[in-house]
């Protein structure tokens, strides 16, 4: 989880609208990047990583309905940049991360996003498995 400390630089709810996602990521993005704020990835890396995670939020949690919102808290720590993602849905739990491993393992072209999130930052999950907290090192 997230620290509930430290300096927020963002948070804002959206709808769960597909055709929203890249404006929503260059918002996140821009805001990250007004605050000079340097991490150890690129840009494009750092917008992969958004866009895998608020993907995963509209799509599975919220099932695209623009009924439901999804949050982004972007807070900055001592050493870490912080994005907590929420959304409405039920959660998943730990056999879905199992399915994306085994997803992963086969080349599937679906289910890779935990896995690549997993490459470029540190997430963790809330208990329900609604909020995922992607902790980013900080560049020195």
């Amino acid at each position: 989880m997230a620290k509930n400390n430290g300096l927020v630089i963002h948070n804002q709810s959206y709808p769960s609208i597909k055709d929203t996602r890249k404006m929503i990521i260059e918002e996140v993005v821009g805001k990250i990047h007004s605050n000079d704020i340097s991490l150890d990835l690129t840009k494009d890396e750092l917008y992969l990583v958004i866009d895998e995670a608020l993907t995963n939020a509209m799509e599975h949690g919220n099932s695209w309905d623009p009924s439901k919102q999804i949050s982004v808290l972007i807070t900055l720590h001592a050493g870490t940049l912080d994005i907590r993602i929420t959304d409405e849905g039920r959660g998943f739990t730990k056999d879905v991360m199992e399915q994306t491993l085994e997803a992963v393992r086969n080349l599937k072209p679906r289910g890779r996003g935990i896995f690549i999130i997993k490459q470029f930052c540190n997430p963790s999950w809330n208990e329900k498995g609604n909020q995922i907290d992607l902790h980013f090192t900080l560049q020195k």
